[in-house]
């Protein structure tokens, strides 16, 4: 996540006042560089994916992605099976039979990604030794069959699309390059303990360099003593309100042990720590709660946050759309996202889903050793983001402690995503926890850590949850001149009033802690979010949203569209001069220090997720499209 960016520049705005706005782009939707001749004359774009999930299991995914609001009739896919083994069908309707698996459509649903998938119990000892899969796709056209043969893909492979530029993004050159269409970790299953030694054993080597790189900051400016009483103190709150969590970051650190064991530090943590570490590392670079106690040592008014001074978060830009309230011209709903962050931190990408035994299946995007990097979704028809909120909660000065050693985000979504079906089950949690927490704490809602805004989506319901360590409001579609059918929130707040720490409505606004005024920047993307969401009432579908959020320009409260901006001798892109929602942070000319690291759009009708890594203007071809099974 990124700092705010004051201009330098003698500013002046070239202003286009719109009336009716159309979605912004910068890019077509199906750009077909990483296709063959044969697809980029199809009507759709194609993926494919083979994950290789240990003890000889490989995921293959096949999806077929139709252009624009073209209904497919006829569709057929069908793939190879290249190794003999089990095969496990995981997509429903699908068929496997001698050494193909076939999936077959009579007509595609618009809003929803047909998608193949099954399971292949090889005898491959790790990704090089998984055989490459190709795919034959059928479709009618102008009543006549026609068809077209995939490339291949292997090892923990995607071929469909990838971010063109990853390797100018900045990076620490001894680290490993970034996945330029992510890395996906398949499918985790059973206990907590045991879906953390999966998730170890597939990312050990990212988890160990991405560990020591954040924790030597840490230790470098605070020293070691300090850093380990924080984390204890983050560990304890994280037993009081979802101690599964702390098993799955047991087995992460025990699966990723052979890695781990050659940190730098390997000495002055337990792998089981190093990752409860990864899992507060957000809170205490970005959000900490200053000391905690006179025994750190430190004056009361220090903010101890690894970058200090505390700067004004200017990070990712999220929206939720109401199929059902008309937001959407396919009626479908959906939870769009960005994630912003400087390039270093925060590119080396993961995604995976997890089955826990009893709970609800989720998919996850983050980043080595994290269980979120602030977005989800699951299979009830639920997905939930979040981003920085406004950031005056610590100045001690004004008697302002607004921090706290609380539950951080992440064990917030991962209790939320695997037990919650719905909106307002959801709601409670980020709120006031569970009657188990409130009993063992005395507390009537939720310590939370600092300062956020979460956004959640279920099929009938949206809400945005603007939070500090102990105040809250929550804000509603309409609440705020949006259309009932959608909300949108950026950096910054925006309720007029807050509940307290005893569950008390007060006049206390949130706004207090950093209104749009305070954040301009974060304005920008809110106010695009919402113009664009209020001009296309009812026309948005998963491309049009995508459109608008690889948005170069933006648009200010009252409506008004600026695309560039001048130094007084050249005209600057909005996006190189200020922040857009596609951020490019670093100023002009383009430098690829950061800014939006990923994209990704939930449709909760389907209980899919459309995913792509970079820049959203940087990414060519499809996304990586993920389903969320009723996994067992």
């Amino acid at each position: 996540m990124v700092k705010q960016r004051f201009l330098k520049l003698s500013v002046s705005f070239f202003v286009l006042f719109v009336l009716m706005l159309s979605p912004l782009s910068v890019q077509t939707g199906f750009a077909q560089g990483t296709q063959t001749e044969a697809a980029e004359k199809a009507p759709f774009m194609y993926s494919l994916a083979a994950t290789w999930e240990g003890k000889g299991i490989v995921r293959y995914r096949i999806a077929v992605q139709p252009a624009g609001d073209t209904v497919l009739e006829g569709l057929k896919i069908v793939a190879a099976v290249p190794a003999k083994g089990k095969v496990s069908v995981v997509t429903a309707g699908a068929a496997a039979a001698e050494d193909k698996v076939a999936l077959s459509v009579d007509k595609t649903t618009p809003g929803k990604v047909p998608m193949l998938e099954y399971t292949v119990l090889t005898d491959a000892a790790g990704p090089d030794a998984v055989k490459p899969v190709s795919a034959e796709i059928f479709w009618k056209e102008n009543g006549k069959d026609v068809s077209t043969k995939t490339e291949t893909v292997g090892g923990d492979g995607f071929v469909g699309g990838k971010c063109t530029v990853i390797d100018k993004y900045a990076r620490t050159p001894e680290l490993p390059k970034y996945y330029p269409s992510g890395k996906d970790l398949g499918v985790l299953t059973g206990t907590w303990y045991e879906m953390g030694v999966q998730y170890g054993e597939r990312s050990g080597r990212e988890i160990v360099d991405f560990f020591d790189y954040r924790f030597g900051a840490h230790v470098n400016k605070y020293g070691l003593k300090h850093l380990m009483e924080d984390i204890s103190r983050y560990e304890a709150q994280a037993k009081l309100f979802f101690p599964e969590g702390l098993e799955f970051a047991r087995g992460i650190g025990d699966g990723a042990e052979k890695f781990l064991s050659q940190s730098k530090f390997h000495n002055d943590i337990s792998n089981y720590l190093k990752i409860v570490f990864m899992n507060c590392d957000n809170c205490l670079f970005y959000g900490h709660p200053g000391p905690a106690d006179a025994d750190h040592g430190l004056p009361p008014e220090r903010i101890a946050d690894v970058r200090d001074p505390s700067p004004v978060m200017d990070a990712c830009s999220m929206i939720a759309l109401l199929g059902s309230k008309g937001a959407t011209a396919d009626g479908t709903s959906m939870l769009v996202h960005n994630n912003d962050g400087d390039f270093i931190d925060e590119t080396w990408r993961y995604t995976y889903i997890a089955a826990p035994t009893g709970g609800n299946a989720f998919w996850s995007s983050t980043t080595p050793g994290k269980f979120f990097d602030i977005m989800g979704a699951n299979n009830q028809g639920l997905a939930m983001a979040l981003t920085v909120g406004g950031n005056k909660t610590w100045i001690p000065s004004q008697n302002i402690y607004e921090r706290a050693f609380g539950v951080t985000f992440q064990y917030i979504l991962l209790k939320a995503l695997s037990t919650a079906k719905s909106v307002p089950e959801a709601l409670e949690l980020v709120t006031v926890a569970t009657p188990e927490y409130r009993k063992a704490t005395g507390r009537k809602t939720l310590l939370r850590t600092r300062h956020n805004n979460y956004i959640m989506l279920d099929r009938n319901e949206a809400a945005v949850v603007e939070v500090t360590a102990n105040r809250y409001a929550i804000r509603r579609p309409g609440d705020n001149g949006e259309d009932p059918g959608y909300v949108v929130a950026t950096n910054h707040f925006v309720a007029n009033y807050s509940y307290d720490v005893n569950n008390e409505k007060t006049d206390f606004p949130m706004t207090f802690f950093g209104d749009d005024e305070y954040a301009p920047m974060s304005a920008t993307r809110y106010y695009t979010g919402f113009w664009q969401a209020k001009m296309n009432f009812g026309a948005l579908d998963a491309d049009k949203i995508r459109k608008i959020w690889t948005s170069h320009s933006y648009i200010t409260k009252k409506g008004e569209l600026v695309e560039k901006i001048t130094n007084g001798k050249e005209w600057i892109p909005a996006n190189l001069a200020s922040n857009t929602i596609c951020s490019h942070d670093g100023g002009y000319p383009e430098s690829y220090i950061g800014s939006t690291t990923d994209t990704k759009i939930a449709t909760v009708d389907f209980n899919q997720v459309r995913y792509s890594v970079g820049r959203p203007c940087e990414y060519e071809g499809m996304p990586r499209i993920f389903d969320l099974h009723p996994y067992k």
